[in-house]
């Protein structure tokens, strides 16, 4: 769909890089009309087989570029009213639009939370987010969720159950991720035997870096290096409190980065220390790559001892801890890492995800 290229210094998010994974399998089964942002050096409109694409201007900002964004896909997609039969939005704002869309237009609309929003936001603004999540949801013909423990922890949150909701798990290219890459560590100077600590994501507050980064300083260990990759509004305060906390030799950012398979060849433990998320691609991405995760009890689909460490989130002494035991245990690792890309492999294709999508749209 062409990627940012600094040209937002909000970098993309993990349901941008999803659709443009899914698309091509998709449209082997129905036709696409993809509405996404607008960056430098990509075309307005582009037809590619099933997959026509609009491209929209957006204001740049935290509180600007979502709304506004939206706001200008639904104009849009007014316009090309007589184009689609059933509206799929990603996310909070998106589903709001999309309900509008679908009043006017009588075209049933499948919400995608992705992610719970509100959380990301202070007063009042979390307030309306909530408001209008209870709403919209309650509204949708078809709710999807990418695991049933992100469908358990929406309800939790919301306190109900949406009208009607399937799951469809996410659908990552595996083979891309479970390739054998040699020497990754060797990129970022970083010696084969010291073991790597890694988070790949948006540098926002909802990704709970900073209980990482606190975590790492309740360890003591010399053989041992945390690998940052990402970038977003949160970096300089992430930097600052790395610096204060004496920990600048432990950590290595290495900004926004697209050779993820590389990235993930370099990491021994792959962490999710958010307070909230849908299913973040980065985890399965990590969990196809044979890594032995660490992710935070926010309904993500990693079964406790088997598939990885299941721990509370904002609680960087036991995250501390299970990172220690992952240090000492190195059979443990393996173990948790050998299932992880079992499970990923057997449940996390395009081809089922896509195949899912259409089962739901048809019935609609």
């Amino acid at each position: 769909m062409g990627s940012n290229k600094g040209d937002d210094p909000i970098p993309s998010g993990g349901m941008e890089t999803y659709v443009d994974d899914i698309a091509p399998e998709l449209s082997k089964h129905c036709k696409l009309l993809i509405i996404t942002r607008k960056f430098k050096g990509t075309k307005s409109h582009e037809q590619r087989g099933n997959i026509e694409i609009y491209r929209i201007p957006y204001i740049k900002g935290k509180y600007f570029r979502n709304p506004s964004f939206n706001l200008l896909s639904f104009i849009t997609s007014l316009r090309l009213i007589k184009k689609y039969d059933v509206i799929y939005p990603q996310g909070l704002i998106a589903s709001f639009f999309a309900y509008l869309l679908s009043k006017i237009s009588g075209k049933p609309v499948v919400c995608r939370p992705a992610g719970i929003a509100y959380e990301q936001y202070s007063f009042p603004i979390n307030s309306i987010l909530y408001f209008l999540m209870k709403i919209i949801y309650s509204r949708c013909a078809v709710v999807i969720f990418h695991s049933e423990g992100e469908k358990e922890n929406f309800i939790k949150i919301l306190g109900e159950t949406p009208k009607k909701s399937e799951i469809i798990l996410t659908g990552i290219p595996v083979d891309k991720f479970s390739r054998k890459i040699k020497n990754g560590k060797k990129q970022f100077g970083i010696p084969e035997k010291t073991v790597v600590v890694g988070f790949i994501g948006r540098f926002v507050e909802v990704k709970g870096i900073e209980y990482l980064v606190r975590a790492a300083g309740l360890i003591k260990n010399s053989n041992l290096k945390f690998l940052l990759v990402g970038d977003g509004p949160q970096r300089k305060q992430i930097e600052n409190l790395i610096e204060s906390l004496g920990l600048k030799k432990s950590f290595v950012l290495t900004g926004f980065r697209h050779d993820i398979p590389n990235i993930l060849s370099a990491i021994d433990i792959f962490v999710i220390s958010s307070v909230s998320e849908g299913l973040p691609t980065s985890l399965l991405e990590a969990m196809a790559a044979g890594k032995a995760c660490i992710v935070t009890d926010i309904g993500l689909p990693v079964k406790n001892m088997e598939t990885g460490l299941v721990i509370p989130p904002k609680n960087p002494e036991r995250l501390a801890w299970a990172i220690k035991i992952l240090i000492q245990d190195s059979e443990l690792r393996k173990k948790l890492g050998h299932n992880a890309q079992n499970f990923t492999t057997q449940n996390y294709t395009l081809e089922k995800a896509a195949k899912r999508h259409v089962e739901v749209f048809s019935k609609l």
